[in-house]
Order: C-alpha cells, then structure tokens, then sequence
C-alpha cells in the first residue's frame, strides 16, 4: 500500500460521510448502508474520540425508523461482509448494549474498486435472529441467569448486586428512549446506590439531565483532580436547585474542575440572562401578590371598622348623646383613657361628630353594656347617673 493510500485510513467525519454516500449502490441491502448511517450518527454525537460506540438495537432502529429485525439482519450482513465488529457488553445495569466499530478501509476499498458485493450475507433464522443481544454467559460479573422474554425480544436484568467494571470510555446510551434503557428510571435504585452513583452513572446524568454531549472528558479530568462520583452529587443538586440558570457548557466546565471538599454553591458563571429575567418576574409576581393581598386587608379592616362603627353608635349613641357635659366630664375622666379626658376637658363638644373620640367612647360604654342597660331604664331629671358609678 503506498503512503497516499495509507494516508487515506486516516478517516475524518467528512470522509465517512462521503464513503457512506458513495457505498450504497455497492451494498446487497439498503438496510445495511442504513445501519451504517445510524452507527456513525450516533457515534460522532456521543463518542467522536473513542474506537467504537455502544448501542442497541432498539436506538439504531430509532434513528432511520427501521424496526428491530431489520437491524438484526443487516447487522448480521455487515458482520458476514467484515464491515462491522460487534463487541457484546452489559451496562452497568445488566443491561445489554453492545459496542460497534465501523471497519472503514473495508468500505473505502469497495468504493475504490467499484465492484458490488454480490453475495449476499445469509440471513439469520428466527431462532437465532430473537435475541442476539444475550449478555455472554461467561462474564465473569454475572452470577445469575438472564431472563429472556421472547414476545417483545428484549433482555430483562441479571439478579445481581456486583457492578460490572467501569467503562468510562464506553459512550452513554441513547438519551431519548431512557425507560427502555434504563430500568432505575421506573424502579428507583436503593438510598445506598443514590448516594454512591459509579462514574457510567454520573454521565449519564449529566446527558439526560443537563444535556452534556460528552461527559467522558468532564468526567476523566473529574477523576485527574481525585474526585470520586459522591463528590459530583452536591454539584448536581446546587445546578436542580436552579433550573436553567447554567446552560450544559458550564455544567461540564464545573465538573471538569470539581475538586474533593471544595463548596459546591461557589466558583458558578453567572447565572444565563434567561433565568435572571425569568427570576425578576417570579420576584415581581410575588410582590404585586403581596401587595394584593395587603390592600384587600386593608378593605377588609374598612368593612369591619366601618360595621363596628355602625353598630356602636346604634346601641349606645342615644346614651352618649343624652348625658350633660358634667355627666359626660365625669365619665370619661373615670373610665377612658387619659387622652379622651383631656380631650373632652378641653372641648366638651368633640363627641358630638363621628371620628375617634365618639367611638372610644362609645367602646367604652360598649364595655360596660350592664350598667348601661340599667341606666337606660331609671333614667331621671338627671340623667343617666354614671357620675354615681365613680
């Protein structure tokens, strides 16, 4: 091979895209080229520096609208053509996903002889073509059965409390289709799990939550600083106490420079200018609530001021209205307080117009409603004697 087709394996995005256009009219089935098409999409969004990209065959079939046995098959004719490896892993759920390299020189070198592929691959019978995504029985993690289910064709979970290793490398699932993928979504895990989340999980959270494309370096120069994932959570709940006041560029800034015991509240980029102008208008709804409410208060003190008013001077305005000056003088001075004597003292006519010495004094006589009731009824010459009452 000379160096100017050795320096072609060198493959850039740009190049796989134009190999996968240039490819398919020499591929048996267009169902592979689609397979194909799926594979580096999501490859490229989720796992661009990595040799290959986990997937299962429920995301592939989601990218192109294939169903489930169209992949299998034109997995299986990728397979048979050496075009595709197929590496079979479990998520740290137990979950299958396998890992999926695209042999690029292979493809170039159909485009470059311009010949199609004329066999084709033999397709897979039913009993083989149900499940291919079995985990392998001789894992060395797995200590139980996989349950299969044959009517829908999907793996449950291993009954195991091990973890499989850490694959920080792998990429994170499919973030569109989580219940499918992730059975804690629907059962949440143990406290114990929560508070102690592996790396895998921590990407996934920031993929699903907030949206990172690629956690894997965030979560690789995390681990350089000697975090661990439990350091990361206070980090993760300062950013849900705030919802979208940091876009997925500061998330994956401040888990880059995450640091062991350091303050997870300090060290944020400003808040976007989004959520500060959707804060001012929580702040400025709250306050025009709070000043709603006081002025209906206040209305309401009115009404009930006002109802007070009326029934006082409609008990006990005649006996107000019915006492001399003297008897008046004397039964202020006796039993209001000192600012309504000296009031009256000073003016012996300021009862006589509703405002605030009339009503103190009719309180007062509300107060001693008994007596008041008596007086009414052995009225004499010289009035209601509450002079007498000293």
């Amino acid at each position: 091979m000379t160096e100017k087709q050795q320096g072609r394996l060198n493959f850039t995005h740009g190049n796989k895209l134009f190999i996968l256009r240039e490819v398919a009219p020499f591929l048996p089935h267009p169902r592979m080229t689609r397979v194909l098409r799926a594979i580096q999409e999501r490859h490229w969004q989720y796992a661009r520096d990595a040799d290959e990209v986990s997937l299962s065959h429920k995301q592939i079939a989601k990218y192109d609208g294939m169903s489930v046995p169209t992949v299998r098959r034109a997995i299986a004719d990728l397979i048979d053509h050496q075009l595709l490896i197929k590496t079979e892993t479990v998520s740290c759920y137990g979950r299958q996903a396998n890992s999926y390299k695209i042999v690029w020189s292979n493809l170039d070198a159909i485009v470059n002889d311009g010949e199609p592929l004329t066999d084709p691959a033999p397709v897979p019978d039913d009993s083989e073509a149900v499940d291919s995504e079995t985990p392998a029985p001789d894992l060395e993690y797995e200590s139980t059965q996989v349950v299969k289910t044959a009517s829908d064709h999907h793996d449950q979970s291993p009954d195991h409390h091990d973890h499989p290793p850490d694959h920080s490398d792998h990429p994170p699932p499919d973030h569109h289709d989580q219940a499918s993928i992730n059975p804690k979504l629907i059962n949440p895990p143990p406290p114990s799990e929560i508070n102690n989340p592996t790396w895998r999980e921590v990407e996934e959270i920031l993929i699903s939550e907030f949206g990172v494309g690629r956690p894997g370096k965030a979560v690789a120069a995390a681990q350089a600083n000697d975090c661990t994932p439990a350091d990361i959570l206070p980090l993760f709940a300062y950013a849900r106490s705030k919802p979208g006041a940091y876009g997925a560029g500061a998330i994956f800034t401040k888990i880059s420079e995450a640091r062991p015991g350091r303050d997870p509240t300090q060290g944020w980029p400003e808040e976007s200018e989004e959520y500060l102008k959707q804060q001012a208008r929580k702040k400025l709804k709250v306050q025009q609530t709070k000043k709603a409410r006081t002025e209906q208060e206040r209305e309401e003190r009115k009404r009930q001021d006002q109802a007070e008013r009326q029934r006082l001077e409609s008990e006990f305005g005649p006996v107000l209205d019915g006492m001399t000056r003297d008897q008046l003088r004397a039964y202020v001075t006796e039993h209001c307080l000192t600012p309504v004597a000296q009031a009256i003292a000073r003016n012996p006519d300021a009862h006589c117009e509703a405002g605030f010495w009339r009503t103190e004094i009719l309180k007062s006589l509300k107060a001693r409603q008994t007596d008041c009731l008596d007086h009414l009824d052995s009225a004499n010459a010289d009035g209601p004697a509450f002079a007498d009452q000293r």
